[in-house]
């Protein structure tokens, strides 16, 4: 029974697509923007150094947030709220919306 229902599943599809099919918009690809490298230096340079470290090593050096919390001597709760404000600022300095 199961494999009829995909069958007829199909054949719905195909039937529907010729119909429709040449009324269809092609599908948009979306464009990831350009990234202003040097804008974006510059807003972490402008973090405090607790925040660019703790962006540093997260997205740059790829560590966890147990090694980063480790490294700083902290709690990796803490971690977090630092990377979550850290993020939110960056955003706000690139001129992201959220």
């Amino acid at each position: 029974m199961a494999v009829l229902n995909l069958r007829r599943g199909v054949q719905r599809k195909e039937r529907l697509l010729e119909q429709f099919g040449p009324d269809l918009m092609p599908p948009v690809k979306a464009t990831m923007p350009q990234l202003d490298r040097d804008h974006l230096t510059r807003c972490v340079e402008n973090l405090k150094e607790r925040d660019r470290t703790v962006v540093v090593m997260t997205f740059y050096d790829e560590q966890t947030g147990a090694d980063v919390a480790g490294f700083l001597g902290i709690s990796e709760a803490n971690v977090r709220v630092i990377r979550h404000r850290a993020i939110h600022q960056l955003r706000k300095c690139m001129g992201v919306a959220e």
